[in-house]
């Protein structure tokens, strides 16, 4: 799947495995494998829990090419190999061939030292554990060959100046076998271990389980992208500890090791095979529903980001598993747990948010509550009422009617799909100016007009809650090349004096997520081969060139002159944020793409 001859690379994905949390990728400078632990938040540049991986023959570093699967990562040399697996739980395990493997740790800032390590120990059990700070610790265990420390510690900056930890094949059988485990309190090496090949073994038939479990197939001939997806997600879902009360899923293993409220939704929406795994994963953020209602933002290994907040996306999410799998799978017994909880996500928005009009019309203070982070449709501030957050709050009641049934609640259910049915009429008459949809300052009155993406996103309500004449002139216009590209839909029209391709997040660039909610509002709306065009040209890209968040849809700006783009991975530019662009193109492969019959 990823190597150095093979079409993608470790530096825009991660090998990682399900459940565990050690992650290898290739550094994004120079072509090295780096092995770190991904659980607490910290982004790579900030992260001084990093060991370099390099082959070894006899004592000296060799040149090597790489290979990863669904099971096992291999570093190929002349003069043998070093493979590395992971287990269900703590462990990395490594195993070498002909040669040894040099692990150097490395922080990245400040660049280069070792920091990260407060001290190497030895155990009474002939293992080393490593103190790695606010990382947690390592315990290297050695199977097979030797281990050798090289770990100088200099007085004056009271750290160590190296540490190297090298792994020395045996001289019989020139063979090595290490296994080491992170944790954060404390840990014994295990009293045996598994062959290696029965961890590789383990893994595939996991990743193998969760495909079969959860995902419909893809469209034909889309079977290999498909593939490169699901393993993306599967490898970045979390294991439990800390405060990952279940698994989640990470936006991304080396740049965001944060399970993002609204990723968790997007990464559902895929899971149509499975409606009760999507289910769960919907609702995993109400786990850390504060008392006022709101959801909070997002969720690492020591802390839960209630600072801020994301849209109610839960109840798009639901919405579309919804209609795509039916309600029979919803249980009365799920919904007197998650009623009130979806009940007081919704009175929080309609009350912390009511734009003051004697109905449920809510406008947003920041741009996280809406996801677009620099939507053109901001140029006159905020607060403003805007049409996605509108759809959430007709699907978040729609969706709680649905549970109100569930629960015998039918004068509350009946009342929930008045609102929504108020609210929907709103949005096509206080947000539609017979051309567009648009802002509403909500202090002031005024419209906002702009030539974005998010203003088609309200198709996600589908037919039977847009008018005709609206889905057929959002239709029109979202197909003309202002917007669609060989890649994909720009997040700004071509045609709009601020569109461009820089270092920002939807003012120009064709995002993966931004595509699927166009495609799949598209799909609902009954224009099934619009949808299915964006998505044949968003996933090629895709498969051609990595699943990133963001392209630019040509070489230079629109009037020609360069795109300017910082010199390392932000949160703006191509390079993180991959289940966030795996979990769409999958709706777009299992759902959208796939002709009937299929």
């Amino acid at each position: 799947m990823f190597g150095t001859y093979e079409k993608h690379n470790l530096r825009q994905a991660a090998f990682g495995r399900e459940t565990n949390f050690w992650t290898i990728y290739e550094d994004f400078r120079e072509p090295i494998l780096g092995v770190t632990v991904s659980k607490d938040g910290t982004f790579l540049d900030q992260r001084s829990n990093t060991f370099l991986l390099y082959p070894t023959y006899q004592g000296a570093v060799i040149p090597y090419t790489y290979f990863a699967d669904v099971d096992h990562l291999r570093m190929d040399t002349e003069h043998g190999t070093v493979e590395f697996c992971m287990n269900e739980l703590d462990q990395l395990r490594i195993r070498g061939c002909g040669v040894g493997l040099k692990m150097v740790l490395r922080a990245e800032k400040p660049f280069g030292s070792c920091c990260g390590c407060r001290g190497m120990y030895p155990t009474p059990d002939g293992a080393w554990e490593a103190d790695m700070g606010v990382h947690g610790k390592m315990l290297f265990v050695p199977l097979k060959g030797a281990m050798v420390l090289t770990d100088p510690w200099n007085v004056e900056k009271n750290e160590y100046d190296k540490l190297d930890i090298d792994f020395i094949p045996a001289a019989d059988t020139g063979v090595f076998e290490a296994a080491i485990h992170e944790y954060m309190d404390t840990r014994r090496k295990d009293d045996s271990y598994p062959e290696f090949e029965s961890v590789k073994e383990a893994s595939r038939k996991c990743f193998e389980d969760f495909v079969a479990t959860n995902l419909n197939k893809p469209a034909k001939g889309w079977e290999d992208f498909y593939k490169y997806c699901a393993y993306t997600i599967w490898s970045h879902r979390t294991g439990l500890g800390g405060k990952f009360k279940e698994p989640m899923v990470f936006m991304h293993l080396v740049w965001a090791n944060y399970a993002m409220s609204w990723q968790q939704s997007y990464n559902a929406m895929p899971i149509t095979n499975n409606p009760r795994e999507a289910w769960r994963l919907i609702r995993v953020m109400f786990r850390y529903q504060v008392p006022n209602g709101q959801v909070s933002g997002s969720v690492n290994y020591y802390g839960v980001g209630i600072g801020g907040m994301q849209p109610a996306f839960q109840a798009l999410a639901l919405d579309w598993i919804f209609w795509r799998c039916g309600t029979d799978w919803l249980t009365k017994e799920d919904c007197e747990e998650a009623y009130p909880e979806f009940l007081a996500w919704l009175n929080f928005w309609e009350s912390k948010r009511n734009a003051g009009h004697g109905d449920d019309r809510v406008y947003i203070f920041t741009p996280h509550e809406s996801g677009w982070d620099d939507l053109s449709l901001y140029q006159k501030g905020f607060p403003i009422e805007n049409p996605d957050s509108y759809a959430y709050m007709i699907m978040l009641m729609d969706d709680c009617a649905v549970m109100a049934d569930k629960l015998g609640k039918t004068e509350e259910a009946a009342e929930l799909r008045a609102r929504a049915k108020r609210l929907t009429k709103s949005l096509c008459t206080d947000l539609w100016d017979g051309d567009s949809f648009v802002g509403y300052m909500t202090e002031t009155g005024e419209l906002v007009k702009c030539k974005s993406l998010d203003m088609f996103q309200s198709l996600i309500l589908g037919k039977d809650r847009i008018p005709q004449e609206i889905i057929d002139k959002l239709a029109k216009d979202v197909m003309d090349p202002e917007y669609l590209t060989d890649i994909g839909l720009v997040t700004e029209s071509l045609k709009s004096p601020l569109c461009h391709f820089g270092y920002n997040f939807v003012l120009g660039r064709v995002i993966t997520p931004c595509n699927m909610l166009t495609a799949a509002g598209l799909f609902r709306c009954g224009k099934k081969e619009e949808a299915r065009e964006i998505c044949r040209r968003v996933c090629k890209n895709l498969y051609d060139n990595g699943i990133l968040l963001g392209f630019a849809p040509m070489d230079t700006e629109v009037d020609g002159s360069p795109i300017v783009n910082w010199p390392n991975p932000t949160a703006s530019d191509g390079w993180p944020w991959t289940t966030w662009a795996a979990s769409s193109a999958l709706v777009m492969l299992t759902a959208i793409m796939p002709e009937e019959g299929e």
